[in-house]
């Protein structure tokens, strides 16, 4: 196990552009676009040192983010575009996911078994240390925060077995 020093994170944070400002990419609201949305995410983790399950639980809830937003936040479709934005203070990494259109509030239905819609949100809240969800009239902005500290900073080399 490698544990980074917060010495060593402040001064990473110090050169790093996130911590200077916001990163905004903006797409075409098309599920073809999810998996350069998790690549982009990815990287964004990578550069700030998230462990590999850190790493993963951001690209899964980013992912949800944006697919909620590609299916229901667009309501005319590919000619709307959806926005995203990292930022970082040193000590979390926030992303922004905003779309163009109106929030629905939907309650799930215990009534039906097999019902394999509807569980995003709660995954958001189950993998980030906080979500968010603005509803505006020009769109719904979710925002995901993870939190990045020397704790949470550990590599995990172990295999499992």
């Amino acid at each position: 196990m490698l544990k980074r020093s917060l010495k060593t994170i402040a001064h990473r944070c110090k050169t790093c552009t996130l911590c200077a400002g916001e990163q905004m990419f903006v797409i075409k609201s098309e599920s073809a676009n999810l998996s350069v949305i998790r690549n982009h995410i990815k990287l964004i983790g990578e550069h700030c040192d998230l462990s590999e399950k850190q790493l993963f639980d951001l690209q899964v809830a980013v992912g949800e983010a944006t697919a909620n937003a590609v299916e229901h936040g667009s309501p005319l479709g590919p000619e709307n575009n959806v926005n995203i934005t990292a930022s970082c203070d040193g000590g979390a990494l926030t992303i922004v996911v905003k779309d163009e259109g109106k929030f629905k509030r939907r309650m799930p239905n215990p009534g039906i078994e097999m019902n394999f819609r509807g569980r995003g949100i709660p995954l958001m809240l189950a993998l980030m240390d906080r979500v968010t969800i603005d509803e505006a009239k020009d769109g719904t902005r979710v925002i995901l925060v993870k939190q990045i500290n020397s704790s949470n900073n550990v590599s995990n080399n172990r295999s499992e077995g």
